[in-house]
This record gives structure tokens, C-alpha cells and sequence, in this order.
């Protein structure tokens, strides 16, 4: 009788479960080709095309709302078609008098006020903006898609920080 009821439990846990499986699992990356990458930004609607940066490592080039930005990528295994554990969203921007105190007060505010990226003038004296992602231990498609949403907020954020005028 004691079997019985286990088997029970069992059946009963199972038929729990069942639909969730029958919906399909979902993709989790703990590393991500520049192709699988360019699909799924294209699918959220980023224009996005691949490259190869100077370690033949992929590079995405793409652009949202009108605002230009790349995909560098990091921890690559050296395939022929890398995946990658990293990845780094930057976005470079032409101050065109040059950093202004305004400027650099508002990349501190910026950085002071909101939780995700972080704004500075790169080496070049250019207006910047990243925001990384790990992927190394396991991210669902689903929570890519939406460092890819928190991204586009950043972004948005901190061009109209800049005074310039982006639509999402």
C-alpha cells in the first residue's frame, strides 16, 4: 500500500509538470554565436548585421531608434563560429563642441541615478555609454531579450541626457 502511494505522488507530480514540458523549453545560453545574436536583435527589431573585431572574435554593428551602437563580445572559445560569454553593448557619440562641464555633469548624474549602464568619456573625448551582460552561467532567452529592452532604455536615456532628441 506504501508503494502505492508513492507511485501516486509520482503520477500526480508528473501530470503537474507535464505541460510545462509540453510547451517546449526554452533556450538558455551560456555562451552565444554572432549569428544567433544578430537573429534575435533583428527579431526584437534592431537593424543589426555581423562582423569580426581585430581578434577575429564577433562584432555586431546595429542601431535602435536611429542611435548606432555595437556588440562587443568577450570570453569567445576560438571556433570557427565563436559563441561568446560576454557581451558588451556600446554606444559612441560625437560631442560636437567637445565635452562641455554640462556634458560631464549630466554622464555623472546619469550614473548616479540610474541602476543599469554607466556613462564617460571614452580616450577620445567621445560621449559613452555601455552595458554589459553575463551569459556564463545560464540566461534564458527571454531575460536576454530583456537586457536587450533595459539596454535600448539606457541608451535612450542617456542620448536625450545628451539633448539630443531619440524616440523609442
Amino acid at each position: 500500500m506504501k508503494q502505492n502511494r508513492i507511485s501516486w505522488t509520482f503520477l500526480a507530480l508528473f501530470l503537474m509538470i507535464a505541460p510545462a514540458w509540453a510547451q517546449g523549453e526554452e533556450e538558455v545560453f551560456n555562451a552565444i554565436t554572432g549569428d544567433r545574436l544578430v537573429e534575435i536583435l533583428q527579431s526584437q527589431g534592431f537593424a543589426a548585421s555581423l562582423t569580426v573585431d581585430r581578434h577575429g572574435d564577433p562584432l555586431v554593428l546595429a542601431e535602435a531608434g536611429g542611435v548606432h551602437f555595437q556588440v562587443i563580445t568577450y570570453g569567445c572559445n576560438g571556433a570557427a563560429n565563436p559563441s561568446c560569454s560576454r557581451l558588451q553593448m556600446v554606444s559612441q557619440m560625437r560631442l560636437p563642441n567637445g565635452a562641455t562641464e554640462a556634458d560631464i555633469a549630466m554622464m555623472n548624474a546619469y550614473n548616479q541615478r540610474f541602476l543599469f549602464g554607466r556613462a564617460y568619456l571614452d580616450a577620445y573625448g567621445q560621449a559613452t555609454v555601455d552595458y554589459s551582460i553575463n551569459l556564463n552561467q545560464g540566461i534564458s532567452e527571454d531575460n536576454l531579450i530583456d537586457n536587450l529592452n533595459i539596454w535600448t532604455h539606457v541608451l535612450f536615456q542617456f542620448v536625450n541626457g545628451l539633448g539630443w532628441s531619440v524616440s523609442s
